[in-house]
């Protein structure tokens, strides 16, 4: 083979792996409102659950990069002072992601969880434009004002239909992918920092629960138990494999394989839980589903022209 066709092949490898990672990443998110509903309906609070996740989180990844012999590249990301800064910022993001993705399911609005996740493939593609200097043609810009307009829709509805919730989901999540974007790390490494940064709010969250004898954890049964240490496993998956696919991956990609993830969320909500579809929601979702499929067409369009 000549290095022509070693590197096409090389490229061709990063891309497909990058592809798997991200499409296995938002698979597992889109069917994680079953697990946290499954906690939420064994009273534990979204708070609490939150600081659980923050600890079987930090405890499986710390017990990887151990395992994997990753502890020096980890010491190297700890003693950069930028890095530092960078991931302390990452974690709030993060947490603040956490924190409304898990009130929203526990409060019966998983269908504005995968409303703020269909907007938020628009959002990181204007992220995108703007501070990544990414092209964004005049189809895609039409595609962000019809998702605008969508939005403008349900906001005159706010009373009702969760579009701030939406909305805190979106720019959240955009400002986390932002920046693990504009810095790139080994992604367990990364998601071992971040659950370090937070690692001590959740402790201390947690001693004081069980200091009033109001934490859910020191009357739970085995099940509850069970499921309280599976936050780890399953808040940890899909994120490093996320973080994995976005090292890979242009931020348009990852963008369009996003969608696999709300459209389960969307499904499970209205199917499951037959939570409520009002002709508010309907008139939102068709332009912000419009959107997406212009904004899809065209990037396919414009991969296939430059190959």
């Amino acid at each position: 083979m000549t290095p022509v066709t070693l590197a096409r092949s090389g490229l061709s490898g990063t891309i497909l792996a990058g592809i798997g990672y991200g499409l296995g990443g938002y698979f597992l998110w889109g069917l994680s409102p079953v697990y946290f509903k499954a906690v939420g309906m064994a009273g534990v609070s979204p708070l609490e659950l939150t600081a659980h996740r923050i600890l079987f989180s930090f405890l499986l990844c710390a017990g990887l990069v151990l395992i994997l012999g990753k502890g020096g590249e980890w010491r190297q990301v700890l003693t950069n002072a930028k890095l530092r800064l960078v991931l302390a910022a990452t974690s709030v993001f993060l947490l603040g992601n956490w924190l409304v993705f898990v009130w929203a399911i526990d409060r019966g609005q998983v269908m504005a969880c995968s409303l703020g996740y269909y907007i938020n493939p628009l959002f990181a593609m204007l992220l995108g434009r703007l501070v990544l200097k990414e092209r964004v043609s005049r189809l895609q810009w039409g595609a962000i004002a019809l998702a605008a307009a969508g939005v403008f829709v349900l906001i005159l509805r706010a009373a009702d239909s969760g579009i701030w919730l939406a909305l805190m989901i979106a720019v959240s999540w955009g400002g986390y992918a932002l920046l693990r974007k504009l810095y790139p790390l080994d992604s367990l490494i990364g998601l071992t920092t971040e659950t370090l940064v937070l690692f001590p709010a959740a402790i201390a969250y947690l001693l004081w629960l069980g200091g009033e004898g109001s934490g859910r954890y020191l009357t739970a049964d085995g099940w509850v138990v069970f499921l309280l240490v599976m936050a780890g496993p399953v808040t940890a998956a899909p994120l490093v494999l996320f973080a994995a696919g976005w090292r890979r991956l242009r931020m348009v990609t990852m963008s369009l394989l996003q969608f696999l993830s709300p459209s389960l969320q969307f499904l499970l909500a209205v199917l499951l839980w037959e939570e409520a579809f009002t002709d508010a929601h309907a008139v939102a979702f068709a332009c912000i589903w419009g959107a997406i499929a212009i904004y899809s067409w065209n990037s396919w369009r414009i991969a296939r022209r430059t190959g």
